[in-house]
């Protein structure tokens, strides 16, 4: 019985996108892959394959080894989608990686509290966490004069306390810069 060896996709039967994606995001896949996705739904892109290669152009080459050759055969339905959880469990981090950026790489050096809150909660995911430790975590980020003031605020929702927050350390950057 002869061997049957796999098609190699003729990429010039493929209608490539006529437009490129955006950079790729390695510090945020999940959001990149959705913005990826909202392309193509707007520009009327439904071939899983025309997808793939839209990534695979996309991608830096430190990510070029998620692409196996086994994703350009036939005999791959839907390579966009397994270059997509490839990639996606690559950039999933464990809940003690979790926890450490929570605790020690997530602060306000760069940005204001309601930017600090979102990327706590990017940390997260999906994942559940207990809310009243949350938000005692977020409260413990902040500097000590912006805690004492949201202290008797304890019982407003989380985007309101990083709100507030956010107009206490505007209000307290002009009164030292004057």
């Amino acid at each position: 019985m002869a061997e049957q060896t796999p098609k190699l996709l003729k990429l010039k039967t493929l209608s490539l996108p006529s437009f490129q994606l955006m950079p790729f995001w390695p510090d945020n896949i999940e959001a990149w892959f959705c913005y990826a996705e909202s392309d193509f739904s707007e520009h009327g892109v439904v071939d899983t394959r025309a997808q793939f290669l839209a990534v695979v152009k996309a991608l830096p080459r430190e990510f070029n080894s998620y692409v196996t050759t086994s994703m350009f055969t036939s005999d791959v339905s839907d390579p966009y989608e397994i270059l997509k959880r490839s990639i996606l469990k690559r950039g999933d981090l464990t809940d003690r990686q979790r926890l450490d950026q929570l605790f020690n790489n997530i602060d306000l050096q760069h940005g204001s509290a309601t930017d600090m809150l979102q990327r706590m909660r990017e940390v997260i995911g999906l994942r559940t966490f207990d809310e009243g430790l949350f938000k005692q975590l977020f409260l413990s980020k902040l500097p000590q004069q912006v805690q004492a003031v949201l202290v008797s605020f304890q019982n407003n929702a989380l985007d309101e306390l990083a709100a507030s927050a956010d107009r206490i350390l505007e209000i307290t950057k002009s009164s030292t810069s004057e």
